[in-house]
């Protein structure tokens, strides 16, 4: 006699799940150790770093190797040392010490860490995952899960956020060009009002698909920070070459045959870049020029990058 339907749909998701879990425990096993931040700045939650040299320096320089942006952690506080599949930990004679799992460890002094052991520096903590943890998998996935917009599959409003005050501070503190480029669909009302909201998200994913495929560089970081707007930041690029990648985008968007049940929609964007400046002290400063920069070019007829 033959099980019942429902038991073969049981046996299929179980099939399923433990091929998913083996998939995933090959994952973790070939994956370095990493840190998690726990506890300590809200836009760097969730992060995790893997362990994958023999020397990283955890601090608030922007060179450390695993950066926290709080005042009580010093900015050479304390070093991880990965070496014959173990990983140790020593502080670096820091102000306010380093605790693991709540015992303070003296200057100096290697400390091997076991798995889920947590890490104080200052006020911040870590959480160790030791090589074939399942979460080193699990936590990079909902970390990088929690920063991508749903739609289009790039960063979203928090990612850039969180990204581009790093980035601000590290091109300032190390005398590197930095470049920010923003643009959004022009009539974007007139597409959704004429072939609807389905239209408007195909356009959306399909423009921010071919950007990503025919445009962005690997060092590059693509957001969605709004409805219909973008942002594009570039470390290292002086305000030609943004102009120069700018000129690319709307180009490319232009030439583009965006289509919905066979009906051809015009699609267009206004671009802005603004570069950084001296006179710069925030990154919302540097944002807000690029941003107006891009109404300039809906004002002056739209289609067009400009800067100011």
């Amino acid at each position: 006699m033959s099980r019942p339907k429902k038991e073969h749909m049981e046996d299929k998701t179980s099939v399923v799940d433990s091929d998913t879990l083996k998939l995933r425990l090959h994952e973790a096993t070939n994956a370095p150790p990493a840190f998690v931040l726990l506890m300590g700045p809200a836009q760097q939650m969730g992060k995790q770093w893997a362990i994958s040299k023999e020397e990283s320096t955890i601090g608030r320089t922007l060179e450390a190797d695993i950066f926290v942006d709080d005042r009580s952690v010093s900015r050479r506080h304390a070093k991880l040392i990965f070496r014959e599949g173990e990983v140790f930990i020593k502080d670096i004679n820091s102000a306010n010490g380093t605790e693991v799992e709540g015992q303070r460890i003296e200057p100096e002094v290697l400390v091997v860490l076991k798995n889920n052991q947590q890490v104080k520096t200052g006020n911040v903590i870590f959480k160790y995952l030791a090589e074939g943890n399942l979460e080193i998998v699990s936590n990079r996935d909902r970390y990088d899960k929690s920063r991508l917009d749903p739609l289009t599959q790039i960063f979203n409003k928090g990612a850039l956020l969180s990204t581009g005050e790093e980035v601000f501070k590290r091109a300032k503190t190390m005398g590197v060009a930095l470049t920010v480029v923003v643009f959004d669909l022009d009539n974007f009302k007139f597409l959704n009002d004429t072939w609807g909201h389905q239209a408007g998200d195909i356009v959306l994913k399909e423009m921010s698909a071919l950007i990503k495929r025919k445009v962005i560089r690997g060092e590059d970081f693509f957001a969605r920070f709004g409805g219909e707007e973008f942002c594009l930041v570039l470390l290292g690029s002086d305000q030609r070459q943004g102009v120069e990648i700018g000129e690319r985008i709307r180009s490319t968007v232009e030439k583009f045959d965006f289509e919905y049940r066979g009906e051809k929609m015009p699609v267009t964007i206004s671009v802005g870049v603004a570069s950084l400046d001296p006179s710069m002290t925030s990154w919302s400063q540097l944002f807000d020029k690029s941003d107006q920069a891009s109404y300039l070019s809906k004002k002056n007829g739209k289609n067009r990058v400009s800067t100011l």
